[in-house]
């Protein structure tokens, strides 16, 4: 393909939001030529406005905690959330998590989309807003886009791949055939972002009874967002619009005051649809984030997951389309990202049943659990664990090290640490000094480190070595220093010119 034609590049992601800007950073950073289309001119609401712990690690290996926490600070004083909550329940202990991030940070979705896009756009990625994608067709060198840009007009690009990350109604997803399976809603919520000071000390409120649940926390300097499911409107369908008057009388028969709300910035009403793809990479076509499932945005996860399956996907295009890759590699972002959505969407589905149960037994069943069990420190592990992004692992039943397939966090390298090298690198090689040859003949896009105490923690304790992806999961770890060979064989594996072991999932 022609490098100098703006309208040929090796990836063509549809969506600018989380999950598509992520994809093409990490994509464009590695030396692909990314376009990214972006049908929306300007910005949406804010649906999401938490981002979890282990995404918060991702972003410390780019090198962009900073922007992301001065934009926090900016937008509220108390950004951190130590405590967090499971199901509507009270009582995670995200400051107890094994991370240099144990937190959730709150940000308006709007400012992360901001800064990932900006991020995108640094990396070499070409991003257009105000085009809108209409259809595709595929064959065996790529993909034609036809889109419509701002004016109507038609335009067509060429693309070795094509990801679709363009939600939940994805027309990508449409295009391709692919299906979506599973159930259409059977309750409604309301999320209303109220003009009035908030009204409390604590920086989150909630309440429950008999009439439903409200949460309730400051999202921004003057305005408070209002999570609100009421037994009485629960079945109202989602096209009814909220009124002012349906959340003060939710709020009054479930609080039991409507803080003389008058007005909101936004209100949507949003439902439980559960529903998934049986899989994400088919051909030359990939889909990730909201494309690939929809479901009830439980505990705020949701966009976590998709900017972690972005995380997964983005390097994988970047080899490939570099050439450093077959193309092989892309059917291990389906391998080990569907399994991890799967459980994700049981996941949902067993908060829902729990949360939204207002009978007296489930009230009851509430009190007991979030009494009772969750304080219990190996629930609590758990259940921080699901949530924050920190179970996920793709160790292989074969894996020789336990560390083999588990996430990586920060941690020291004599005068550096992992997140500096792993900003500017794709694959890091750790090594111990006292195990370590002085040299080393590996492949160029493995960067090697040599530290007297790497500071490895978790699986990974005690290790000698360790061969780090790009996305901040062991490809593989050794207790005795490895050889070149070695080395190179678990590069090779880990970018799809190896045979790999079954997948093992995490829990299992």
């Amino acid at each position: 393909m022609r490098r100098n034609d703006a309208d040929v590049a090796d990836v063509v992601v549809i969506g600018g939001g989380p999950s598509g800007a992520t994809v093409a950073a990490e994509a464009a950073r590695l030396g692909a030529h990314v376009t990214v289309l972006e049908k929306r001119e300007g910005d949406s609401p804010s649906r999401a406005g938490i981002i979890q712990p282990r995404v918060l690690e991702l972003l410390d290996a780019r090198g962009l905690m900073a922007p992301f926490r001065q934009a926090a600070k900016n937008w509220r004083r108390d950004f951190e959330v130590p405590r967090y909550i499971y199901a509507g329940l009270v009582g995670l202990r995200y400051d107890l998590l094994d991370s240099t991030h144990p937190y959730a940070l709150i940000l308006p979705q709007t400012t992360t989309e901001h800064l990932l896009r900006g991020w995108a756009a640094e990396s070499g990625a070409d991003v257009r807003r105000g085009v809108t994608y209409v259809d595709h067709t595929e064959d065996a060198d790529g993909v034609t886009v036809t889109a419509l840009d701002a004016d109507r007009n038609t335009i067509r690009l060429r693309g070795r791949f094509l990801v679709g990350a363009d939600g939940a109604r994805s027309a990508v997803r449409t295009r391709a055939g692919v299906p979506f399976e599973g159930r259409d809603a059977k309750m409604t919520a309301v999320s209303v972002d109220a003009d009035l000071t908030f009204p409390w000390a604590a920086s989150m409120q909630m309440r429950r009874n008999e009439n439903g649940w409200v949460l309730a926390y400051p999202f921004g300097q003057q305005t408070t967002r209002f999570i609100i499911v009421a037994e009485a409107r629960r079945t109202v369908p989602r096209g009814e619009p909220v009124t002012i008057e349906e959340v003060r009388e939710s709020l009054r028969a479930i609080f039991g005051e409507d803080f003389g709300i008058t007005g909101a910035k936004w209100m949507s009403r949003y439902g439980d649809t559960h529903k998934m793809t049986p899989y994400l990479h088919r051909g030359r076509v990939s889909l990730v984030g909201e494309s690939t499932r929809v479901h009830y945005p439980a505990s705020g996860i949701g966009m976590n997951y998709c900017i972690q399956d972005a995380f997964n996907l983005g390097w994988k295009l970047g080899l490939v389309a570099t050439g450093d890759a077959p193309e092989t590699l892309l059917q291990a972002y389906d391998e080990e990202r569907h399994p991890v959505l799967k459980d994700l969407m049981d996941d949902v589905a067993a908060q829902c049943a729990l949360h939204f149960d207002f009978s007296p037994g489930g009230l009851r069943l509430k009190e007991f659990f979030e009494a009772e069990m969750i304080p219990v420190p190996e629930v609590n592990k758990i259940l921080c664990d699901r949530l924050s992004g920190f179970k996920t692992s793709y160790h292989r039943e074969n894996d020789p090290h336990p560390a083999d397939g588990t996430r990586v966090g920060e941690f020291p390298l004599g005068d550096h640490r992992y997140t500096e090298v792993a900003a500017r690198s794709a694959f890091v090689l750790v090594e111990r000094s006292d195990r370590a040859p002085a040299d080393r003949e590996l492949p160029a896009r493995v960067t090697r480190v040599v530290a007297g105490d790497p500071g490895f923690t978790r699986e990974l304790t005690g290790a000698s070595a360790a061969l780090i992806r790009p996305d901040a999961y062991v490809a593989r770890a050794w207790t005795a220093s490895p050889s070149d060979r070695h080395i190179t064989a678990a590069y090779d594996e880990a970018v799809g010119r190896g045979v790999r072991a079954p997948l093992t999932l995490a829990g299992q």
